[in-house]
């Protein structure tokens, strides 16, 4: 901090002297209230103007010791730099906020982009089990009905072959009692012949 110059130094001792003058005489008026000059109230009264000399000179050679204009003026950088540390803290706070929001925005945007796609997804997958369903089924009834159809086509053969056994004991039956061997013969014949129309 530079020195004070000469004449800012006396200016403010002049001031300093003005003061206690005045304080000095307003001083003596109170101590002389009402005319009558107490030697105790003067005397408290000097000893109250000395302690207060005292004081201002300290309080003078404290501060100019002290370089309290330094002191604000470094106090004042030291604000000033704060208060830009703070503004670019702010500044990257807006920025990551922003930032932040924009990427919300977008993962908002692709969440309902992925959802619309899986919805697509499910229905074609269900579109597709129901056709799989129903060929299936259809598969399943035509195998049913060809299954029916054999199934038919056993029983009409069992019996087939069971009317041709009973039939053919039966015929024999007759035959060993009741017809001749030339009988027998024309009997058989015509017996293979309708065997042979019915397939």
């Amino acid at each position: 901090m530079r020195s004070f110059s000469g004449n800012k130094r006396n200016r403010i001792f002049f001031s300093a002297c003005t003061f206690v003058v005045i304080f000095l005489f307003c001083g003596a008026c109170f101590a002389s209230e009402g005319g009558a000059h107490d030697p105790a109230r003067i005397t408290d009264l000097y000893y109250r103007i000395l302690n207060f000399s005292l004081l201002v000179i300290i309080l003078f050679v404290v501060v100019k010791k002290a370089n309290i204009k330094e002191f604000f003026a470094n106090r004042r950088e030291g604000i000033k730099k704060q208060f830009e540390r703070l503004n670019s803290q702010k500044d990257e706070a807006e920025n990551r906020y922003r930032f932040l929001e924009k990427k919300l925005k977008d993962f908002e945007i692709e969440k309902a982009g992925i959802l619309e796609q899986y919805k697509a997804e499910g229905k074609a997958e269900k579109e597709r089990i129901i056709a799989e369903a129903e060929e299936r089924a259809t598969q399943l009834l035509a195998q049913a009905d060809l299954t029916i159809q054999q199934e038919i086509q056993m029983a009409k053969d069992k019996l087939k072959l069971y009317v041709v056994n009973i039939a053919t004991g039966k015929a024999q039956d007759i035959l060993v009692n009741e017809l001749k061997s030339t009988d027998q013969d024309i009997l058989v014949d015509e017996f293979i012949e309708r065997v042979g129309k019915l397939n």
